[in-house]
């Protein structure tokens, strides 16, 4: 790691579903996972490791790998907040990872749970609770050691593992600190990103009982329906965790002007994503939702949803980064000039030199997004 590197806060990764679903295993340099999977891209990899070709029917490559958790150690990344993502959808080509049925959603839910144990088990990551936890990780990363656990906030991207009402406390205590009810298409509690309509009435008990935590709800892959409802109803914290700009890119997954004044008025932050799709004017979920081919814009794209953001904040204290780095997508689709998740620390450079001062480039790598945890478990 360079001794001038800046501690990032990445406020959304799915390492998860990366170790899970892709089989990835995430204690390996982002080379050998490339190694690995070259024969499902190419049928050419005689790498002794290589994974098997066999694939169902209408689902497209992982992407090349970026994410890996000596990568995030080699790019200072220190604190994530990573997913626990498993939703109930009926299957399409696109989204073959829905569930059927909420139960084998919240079965998948706690094998994610049991992902992240099992490498706080191993020293890999450590699960951040509490300021005191936040604390001693921010420490750790002043001055880290090669093998610094990264601190892991677990966030939850929709509500689906969450049964009942009743399961909220297990998830509290289990270290849930973060949750969107929805995700793609429609869900148990409501309508995510493709859909059109609101939240539907088992929403309302369960945001009572998220409530009576420190939990935050995660506006992003609301519907505009569900959106505008949660906060009518919801008083507590809010930030949408991956979230670029409507105004720069259309569709109904970035954030309108009224939306993102809306998180500031509630001293929330949004994080901005690096993929391709939210990044070129050209892309729009709502007309186009598969995946373009290969990236078109570089980091510098990045930087024009911060300005937009900071412009109608008149500040820079309400945007952070949540890079969504191998959600689902890889290298091809992550802006031109990234090689790995380290290169974050190539975009706060990028930052500085589009204007940006110190003080503002440090709270987009990590102190909003600190304060705002800070704030809500303070309360």
């Amino acid at each position: 790691m360079d001794n001038d590197a800046i501690l990032i806060v990445d406020g959304h990764l799915d390492l998860a579903y990366n170790g899970l679903i892709h089989r990835r295993d995430l204690t390996q340099p982002v080379s050998r996972l490339r190694e690995r999977e070259d024969s499902i891209r190419t049928g050419l990899s005689d790498h002794a490791d290589s994974l098997p070709t066999q694939r169902a029917p209408n689902v497209g490559s992982n992407g090349i790998a970026m994410v890996s958790l000596p990568e995030l150690r080699r790019g200072c990344i220190g604190i994530v907040l990573s997913t626990i993502m498993a939703r109930v959808q009926v299957a399409q080509p696109a989204t073959l990872s829905g569930s059927r049925t909420q139960t084998i959603a919240e079965a998948l839910g706690r094998s994610h749970l049991a992902y992240y144990q099992a490498l706080a088990r191993r020293g890999e990551i450590t699960l951040i609770k509490s300021i005191e936890d936040l604390d001693r990780s921010v420490d750790a990363w002043q001055e880290p050691a090669p093998d610094t656990p990264i601190g892991i906030i677990l966030s939850m991207e929709s509500a689906d593992p969450i049964g009942t009402t009743d399961g909220v406390a297990d998830w509290w205590a289990a270290g849930l600190r973060s949750v969107s009810l929805t995700h793609f298409g429609a869900n148990s509690y409501g309508h995510g990103t493709g859909s059109v309509g609101g939240l539907y009435a088992s929403a309302y008990p369960l945001l009572d009982a998220l409530r009576e935590t420190k939990v935050a709800i995660d506006l992003s892959h609301a519907s505009d329906s569900v959106f505008r409802q949660i906060l009518d109803y919801w008083d507590g914290p809010v930030h949408a965790s991956h979230c670029n700009c409507r105004a720069i890119v259309p569709g109904q997954r970035q954030l309108s002007d009224e939306m993102i004044r809306a998180i500031i008025d509630r001293d929330g932050i949004i994080g901005v994503v690096f993929y391709e799709n939210m990044l070129n004017p050209g892309r729009n979920f709502d007309a186009a939702p598969t995946n373009a081919e290969l990236a078109t814009r570089p980091m510098r794209a990045v930087v024009e949803h911060i300005d937009h953001i900071c412009q109608l904040a008149g500040n820079c204290r309400h945007v952070a980064i949540g890079s969504d780095l191998d959600g689902g997508y890889g290298r091809e689709l992550a802006p031109t000039d990234m090689d790995t998740i380290t290169d974050l620390q190539r975009f706060l450079t990028i930052l500085g030199e589009s204007g940006y001062s110190e003080a503002d480039v440090a709270a987009v790598a990590h102190q909003n997004i600190l304060r705002f945890f800070r704030n809500i478990w303070s309360l």
